[in-house]
C-alpha cells in the first residue's frame, strides 16, 4: 500500500491484492500512522487493484473513521464493491466504482462543443466524451444535474453510466433516434419556422417555472457569475470589474430553473416533441441569465472575426432570437419588443464580457474579441445597461419569483 499526494491537495492510498487476516495489521498501521502526520487531512482509497477484502481490512478502515478522517473508496471492482454493500459500508463511506473503459477508435460523431464531442458507440447508446481537462467531479455533477431536472418534469436525456473514454472521461446515454437539433430542424423546414420556435420557447418557459426544492444539486447561477466577474480582474479596469458587479448582483434572487447554455443546438426534435441536452450549467436562478445567453448568440453572430456554432446566417439568427422574445413575452407590441430586446442585450453583453471565464481554454484571439467587444458595446453605454435592472421587475411578475 502506497500513498502521494494528488492535485486537491488529498492524499490517495493504492489497496493491492488480497487484505486478509494475515496483513489487515499492517494496513491499519500505515493507516494511522498517515493520520499521525498527516491530521485534518481527507483520504481516497484507490481500489482499483484490489482483489478481495475481509472483515479485519474492513475494521481496519473503520477505525480511522471513527477518528473523524474523511475517507473516500474510488474504483471499487464489482465483487469488492459487493463486500462494501453487503457489510453497509457503502452507507459509512462514499465509495465510487471502476470504470467501464470503452474506445472511440472508429465510432461515429454526432456532435461536438467547447469541451466534449459526442460519438455513436452503437445502435443504443451514444458518449458524450469530455475533453481531459475536465474531472470527474464535473462529469458527475452533469449526471446527477440531468436527473434531477427529469425528476422535475424536464424532457431530457438521462445519463446512465460515467466511463473513462479513451483518455478522458465520459457520459453515456441511451441512443436519442431519428432526431435533429432545433437549429437543424429550422434550416431544413423554414416553412415550420414558427411552430418549432413556438416549442422551443415552450420549453424555455417550462424550465423557467419549475421550483427549485431545498435539496438539490444545482447552483445558484447569481453565484457563479460573481465568481466571473472576479475571475475577470486580470483583464479590466478595477471600475469595469464594480460595474460587472452590480449589474449581476441587481439581478433579482429567484428559485426557479435555468438551463444556462439553452441554445437551439442544444434541444433535440424527437418525433414531434423536444428533448433537452447538455446538462452541465444548469442551476437555478432569474430566467436573464438564459435570456442574456440567447441576445449573446444573436450578438455574437454579428460580430466580425468571430466563428457562428449555431449553423445560421446572422440574418436567421436575428429572426430566430426576436421570435423568442415575441413568444417568451407573448407580445406582438413592437415598442415593448424593443425594450426587452435592450433588457436582454444589456446582459448578453455581460455574458460577452464574462465568456473568458466561463470557457477558460479558450485561445487569446477569442478572449480578447470579447474583452474589444465589451469595451466596445458595452462599457462606454454603463448608465443605460444599469437602467435595465430596473426592466427584470418590470417585465417578470414578482410571483413568479421564490
Amino acid at each position: 500500500m502506497n500513498q502521494e499526494t494528488i492535485e486537491d491537495g488529498k492524499y490517495v492510498f493504492f489497496l493491492e491484492g488480497r487484505i486478509s487476516q494475515e496483513n489487515a495489521g499492517l494496513v491499519e498501521h500505515k493507516l494511522q500512522d498517515f493520520v499521525k502526520m498527516h491530521p485534518n487531512c481527507d483520504f481516497i482509497l484507490d481500489a482499483q487493484k484490489l482483489e478481495y477484502i475481509s472483515s479485519a481490512g474492513l475494521r481496519a478502515i473503520l477505525k480511522v473513521i471513527q477518528k473523524g478522517v474523511k475517507i473516500t473508496i474510488k474504483n471499487a471492482t464489482d465483487m469488492v464493491y459487493s463486500t462494501l454493500e453487503m457489510t453497509g459500508f457503502t452507507e459509512l463511506v462514499h465509495v465510487e466504482k471502476s470504470l467501464r473503459h470503452i474506445s472511440t477508435d472508429n465510432c461515429k460523431i454526432l456532435g461536438a462543443g467547447r469541451s466534449s464531442v459526442v460519438y455513436q458507440i452503437d445502435s443504443e447508446s451514444i458518449v458524450k466524451k469530455y475533453d481531459k481537462h475536465v474531472s470527474i467531479e464535473l462529469v458527475r455533477r452533469e449526471m446527477n444535474q440531468a436527473r434531477q431536472a427529469f425528476v422535475s418534469g424536464i424532457p431530457t436525456a438521462i445519463p446512465f453510466d460515467i466511463v473513462r473514454a479513451d483518455d478522458s472521461y465520459g457520459l453515456v446515454f441511451e441512443q436519442i433516434a431519428p432526431a435533429i437539433t432545433v437549429g437543424k430542424a429550422i434550416q431544413e423546414h423554414m416553412e415550420r419556422f414558427d411552430e418549432i420556435t413556438g416549442k422551443y420557447t415552450e420549453l424555455l418557459k417550462q424550465i423557467h417555472h419549475t421550483h427549485i426544492g431545498e435539496k438539490t444539486c444545482f447552483l445558484a447561477e447569481k453565484d457563479i457569475w460573481l465568481g466571473w466577474v472576479e475571475g475577470m480582474k486580470p483583464y479590466y479596469s478595477e471600475e469595469e470589474i464594480e460595474f460587472l458587479r452590480l449589474m449581476v448582483s441587481g439581478i433579482p434572487d429567484r428559485k426557479t430553473m435555468v438551463h444556462c447554455d439553452f441554445h437551439e443546438n442544444n434541444v433535440l426534435v424527437f418525433k414531434g416533441n423536444l428533448i433537452l441536452i447538455d446538462m452541465a450549467d444548469i442551476g437555478y436562478g432569474h430566467p436573464i441569465f438564459d435570456l442574456a445567453g440567447g441576445a449573446f448568440r444573436a450578438h455574437a453572430s454579428l460580430i466580425p472575426g468571430r466563428k457562428a456554432h449555431h449553423g445560421f446566417s446572422a440574418e436567421d439568427m436575428q429572426l430566430f432570437w426576436k421570435t423568442v422574445l415575441r413568444y417568451y413575452f407573448d407580445t406582438e407590441d413592437t415598442e415593448k419588443l424593443h425594450k426587452i430586446q435592450d433588457m436582454c442585450y444589456a446582459f448578453g453583453l455581460v455574458r460577452s464580457a464574462l465568456f473568458p471565464m466561463k470557457h477558460v481554454h479558450i485561445n487569446d484571439e477569442l478572449r480578447q474579441l470579447h474583452i474589444n467587444d465589451v469595451r466596445e458595446n458595452l462599457f462606454p453605454r454603463q448608465d443605460w445597461a444599469l437602467q435595465q435592472l430596473e426592466n427584470l421587475s418590470r417585465f417578470f411578475r414578482v410571483s413568479e419569483s421564490g
